[in-house]
């Protein structure tokens, strides 16, 4: 008589000894480097997660390990099964004789990681929630919801996803490309590409040699080449090439030119460190994954954390570390910018960074901050008429605010990508929760934007040196055309100080400036 097959489900307490088997089982034998399951595992016991249950999903038929199974292990002469195991993790306890109704702990769900039945790195497609404690400190803001089924129960979760290097399909540049794509698909609505895609369309113009096993990484043209062949538009920094770029980070970071040579080298070194991170770190705000390379490995930047009672000239000087998906070590690790244990990995050992944005978007995030800095330094420096002398941010000082004239003495500048539709949702919200002026968002709901724009905030350390996120605020903001050529007039909306100017972007036509008494300062975006 034969047998239906059924989906096997098995739910285990974290920490019983039944667990600890199971596990076992589904994860060994792990050669390679265990690091990320290890440490994902640990992380995932303790707080914030404190994992209580996790459900064994036998029999999973994953489509990025079927992509590696039909692409080389279907071909090797050892056999391979076809199907993983996948691990649902809740930080409820459920009850050991649960079969269905999955669905009722969705709330508690934490995500889940697929096991590969492979010989190395057996960590295969992951989504965890974001392991966040302080949000007042910690952000990450690359996340997309995935959705997950058991047994036709439909269960979300919010993440970025990760995954391990399975070095016979692909290394760590093609797990990042994974990472980053995977991402985007959900976020921003590209297509998935699969790892064995990937892996061809990195080696398609440069092969350099068989394209499996794929033990060697892609140089930074073969990742390129992937990302061009995904339709996922990119730009290549690299950190003896940045001397032009985010020059107001010379101000923070100088170099002496009368220093001796050899300390004159590490401070140049270490001012194209800090542009490398500033250029980065405007993607990342923007909810877009950035590719880390250093010599010898590549990983994916997610989010940053920050430190508002610092002083600050710029603000990259805010945010100690960045989050990375590192397949050498896991999900959500934390990578400091300038550390003080150098033997750890950190910012320092950064030589290239890739940033990705939307096909929409032409205008570079530095380009668009440098043209946001322009217009705010030179209405502020603006000569009032008969006043010999005085400028318009003098004006301001003492006569229209003068407790404002410590902030104008003092500017940070923070640049991210929205598009125009979830910028008017955040203006309705504003309005509606009076965080902002009723008159100034009805003027801001009703001009037409493009699909994209840069929006520059402008603040100083007085406004941004509070313990509390939600308690930060700026003196104004600066939209940009995300498709205007760099070195234009590319603003559309200049409000600062309580003075509003609009730009027409299709005559070039700048309308009067007009006073909106005490419409500054207002709500610090927060973008998780």
């Amino acid at each position: 008589m034969l047998w239906p097959m059924y989906k096997r489900f098995v739910v285990e307490h974290v920490g019983t000894p039944q667990f600890k088997r199971r596990l076992a089982r589904a994860v060994r034998p792990y050669t390679g480097n265990p690091l990320p399951i290890r440490a994902t595992l640990k992380a995932l016991r303790q707080r914030p997660y404190s994992s209580r249950t996790v459900v064994f999903e036998y029999d999973y038929v994953d489509k990025d390990y079927q992509s590696e199974f039909s692409t080389f292990y279907s071909l090797a002469f050892k056999k391979y099964p076809p199907r993983c195991v996948r691990l649902h993790f809740f930080n409820v306890e459920i009850p050991k004789n649960t079969t269905s109704d999955f669905r009722r702990y969705s709330k508690r769900y934490l995500g889940f990681i697929v096991i590969r039945p492979t010989d190395l790195q057996r960590m295969g497609r992951t989504v965890l929630r974001p392991p966040v404690i302080d949000r007042n400190k910690q952000f990450i803001h690359c996340l997309a919801e995935f959705p997950v089924h058991i047994l036709g129960e439909k269960l979300a979760v919010r993440g970025m996803p990760f995954v391990q290097q399975d070095s016979q399909v692909g290394a760590c540049a093609q797990a990042s490309l994974w990472m980053l794509a995977r991402y985007m698909s959900r976020r921003f609505g590209f297509r998935d590409f699969l790892p064995a895609e990937i892996n061809q369309l990195a080696k398609a113009h440069m092969a350099l040699g068989r394209p499996l096993p794929a033990e060697r990484g892609l140089n930074f043209i073969q990742i390129l080449d992937a990302l061009e062949g995904m339709g996922l538009p990119s730009v290549y920094y690299a950190w003896n090439s940045v001397d032009d770029c985010s020059r107001h980070i010379e101000q923070a970071f100088p170099v002496n030119p009368n220093a001796p040579e050899e300390q004159r080298e590490q401070q140049l070194k270490l001012q194209r460190i800090a542009k490398l991170a500033d250029i980065a770190y405007r993607y990342i705000e923007s909810s877009l994954p950035v590719i880390f390379g250093t010599a010898d490995h590549a990983f994916v930047g997610i989010g940053h954390t920050y430190e508002p009672s610092t002083t600050a000239q710029v603000a990259i000087q805010r945010i100690p570390a960045f989050f990375i998906n590192n397949d050498n070590t896991g999900p959500y690790v934390e990578m400091r910018l300038f550390p003080q244990q150098p033997e750890l990995l950190s910012f320092l050992d950064v030589r290239t960074v890739i940033v990705v944005s939307p096909r929409e978007v032409t205008l570079r995030g530095e380009e668009a901050e440098a043209m946001a800095r322009r217009c705010v330094v030179r209405f502020l420096n603006t000569e009032i008429p008969g006043q010999s002398g005085q400028t318009v941010g003098g004006l301001v000082a003492t006569e229209f605010r003068p407790d404002l004239a410590s902030c104008l003495s003092s500017l940070e500048f923070r640049t991210f990508l929205r598009s125009s539709v979830e910028f008017q949702a955040d203006l309705r919200q504003d309005i509606k929760k009076e965080r902002l002026n009723a008159t100034i968002g009805d003027k801001l709901l009703r001009l037409d934007y493009p699909k994209y724009i840069w929006i520059t905030e402008v603040s100083s350390s007085i406004l941004l040196n509070k313990p509390k996120r939600k308690e930060r605020r700026c003196l104004g903001r600066v939209i940009i055309d995300s498709t205007a050529p760099a070195k234009t007039r590319g603003q559309m909306v200049i409000h600062i100080a309580d003075f509003l100017q609009l730009l027409d972007r299709q005559t070039g036509k700048a309308h009067d400036w007009e006073h909106h008494p005490h419409t500054t300062p207002f709500a610090h975006k927060l973008l998780t």
